[in-house]
């Protein structure tokens, strides 16, 4: 017999075999003991983490007769047939690859006909979010009033694609996240079934790179599995090896150098765990994780053992790190590595990130201190300073002009306060004297539609600001029907926006909201190279 998977292998087969999920096994199972079965079912979390799975037993467990507390018996004739490929009462359909309105058509014409083995049709739909827009608008009505005997169970990982017509006619349940421990005690169970050791270090590990996806995880563990050695324990240090990733020792003394401001030192260390055959982008992932640790424990101390799950040598070690900078600084570090993280999804440059962004980040920290601005006079005595609020500047406005709406003065009149101690960092203060940046500009406005009504700062942020020229902006949607709410709102409120973008910038800007055909995935070499440097608008899918 052909090897099978360990995510294929140990899947579950009832409820209770189900990790991480008790709220909705349990909402489900009371479903079927009370007889009060829905006609459509919507689950959506992140990938691996067992929508498929909760759908196939569902589908069993409300057609097999001797379902115990509402879980499938899995002996009797109808649970055995349901698992064989084929059956006719479990349909399972890919929407990735069966995405047009003729498949849809095709369901609807089916659904007449009655199950030939228990009480319900079932119909699994996967990757609903890439059905066509004509697709969904074919499976409406059919959705909303099916045939009594059908029941549908759509799965996806993205829900905001869904128009609201689909996500109104579901009972819809989230697929949490499944907690990091919880998958390695799923994984110690397999391990012990099939009689192989893995050190705790190790399944940790696993679990981490997992990301809270079971599947995930269990993959990784298929392939470690095969470094064993004569009946050894695997070991921590050859996962590591097997993944391409640095101890956990060596990136705290990475992230040490780099606080130190040691340059040599910190490449130095990057140049070791390059010729080890270390990824340079998990090493900025660490690096990531890491500074983080660091953070979580200078701002929480002790109490970071609980959030974290470390020890007290390791609490020791991150808080040593920790009193060599400040938190501004540490923030200020940590929104860098991310951006360059950012900038991978663009270049194949992976090493070249990753060493430049270590070697700003090792450079004096005059980059990352918060200056205070103070005149030679008064630097050499202190003076008691009081907050202030700071105002925009008002752009030089045409008599002509409209006055801006009263409630956008009010906003910025609610807009957060700040010391006057407190200036911006070097790059913005340059970005001042000639304008806000785009993505300050766009962040502004989003603080303040936020303070003004929730719903205009989701709607606005749904966009992707552009300056096409001086003076010139876009908003642009990407012309997807998940975002047909946000551009239609926003399309009404452009002279607001553009009111807005005014007082922000203090310059007599245009301002328009546009929608847009492309996304990125879909541009060729020059169209994406174009829009990194900022001279195209991209909206991702």
């Amino acid at each position: 017999m052909a090897y099978m998977a360990l995510y294929r292998k140990y899947r579950p087969k009832s409820f209770d075999e189900v990790v991480g999920q008790e709220v909705t096994i349990k909402i489900l199972k009371n479903q079927i003991i009370s007889g009060r079965v829905g006609h459509a079912y919507l689950f959506t979390g992140i990938r691996g983490t067992g929508k498929t799975t909760i759908a196939k037993i569902f589908a069993r467990a409300i057609n097999c007769p001797n379902n115990h507390d509402g879980n499938p018996c899995n002996a009797c004739k109808i649970c055995r047939e349901i698992e064989q490929p084929g059956v006719m009462d479990i349909i399972e359909i890919d929407a990735a690859s069966n995405r047009g309105v003729d498949e849809i058509r095709d369901i609807r014409e089916k659904v007449k006909y009655p199950p030939t083995l228990g009480k319900y049709k079932v119909y699994i739909i996967d990757e609903v979010h890439m059905l066509t827009r004509e697709a969904f608008n074919a499976l409406l009505k059919t959705l909303e009033e099916p045939p009594a005997h059908v029941v549908f169970i759509l799965a996806t990982t993205e829900p905001n694609k869904l128009p609201m017509t689909i996500l109104s006619r579901c009972q819809r349940f989230d697929i949490r996240p499944i907690a990091q421990q919880a998958i390695v005690d799923r994984m110690q169970t397999i391990l012990d079934d099939i009689h192989v050791d893995v050190e705790e270090e190790a399944l940790q590990f696993i679990a981490t790179r997992g990301d809270h996806s079971m599947r995930d995880a269990l993959s990784i563990l298929d392939q470690v599995i095969d470094l064993r050695e004569d009946g050894k324990p695997i070991l921590y240090a050859q996962v590591l090896d097997f993944l391409g990733m640095a101890d956990r020792p060596t990136i705290q003394r990475l992230a040490g150098e780099m606080i130190g401001e040691d340059p040599a030192a910190a490449l130095t260390i990057l140049q070791d765990l390059k010729a080890k055959g270390r990824d340079a982008a998990l090493i900025l992932d660490q690096l990531i994780e890491m500074f983080r640790q660091i953070l979580v424990v200078q701002s929480t101390g002790d109490a970071a053992k609980g959030i974290l799950g470390i020890g007290d040598n390791d609490l020791a070690g991150l808080s040593r790190i920790a009193e060599c900078a400040s938190s501004g600084r540490l923030f200020s570090m940590m929104d860098i590595l991310i951006a360059a993280k950012e900038k991978l999804k663009y270049n194949d440059m992976a090493e070249v990130v990753l060493e430049m962004t270590v070697l700003k980040l090792s450079s004096k920290a005059d980059a990352f201190a918060v200056p205070v601005q103070e005149s030679s006079a008064a630097s050499k005595k202190p003076r008691k300073r009081k907050a202030v609020k700071v105002q925009p500047q008002p752009a030089a406005t045409p008599k002509s002009e409209a006055v801006p709406e009263p409630e956008i003065d009010e906003a910025l009149e609610q807009a957060p306060r700040v010391s006057e101690s407190v200036q911006p960092e070097p790059q913005e203060q340059a970005a001042s004297a000639k304008g806000l940046s785009t993505s300050a500009l766009q962040k502004k406005m989003l603080q303040i539609l936020e303070q003004k009504t929730p719903l205009d700062g989701k709607m606005f942020k749904s966009g992707k600001l552009i300056q096409k020229g001086p003076g010139r902006y876009e908003l642009c949607f990407f012309d997807d029907p998940a975002n047909k709410m946000a551009f239609d709102r926003c399309i009404r409120q452009e002279a607001e926006l553009q009111t807005l973008a005014r007082k922000l910038s203090g310059e007599d800007v245009q301002f328009k909201v546009k929608s847009v055909k492309k996304n990125f995935d879909d541009m060729n070499f020059t169209e994406k190279t174009a829009a990194i440097i900022g001279t195209t608008p991209i909206v991702q899918k």
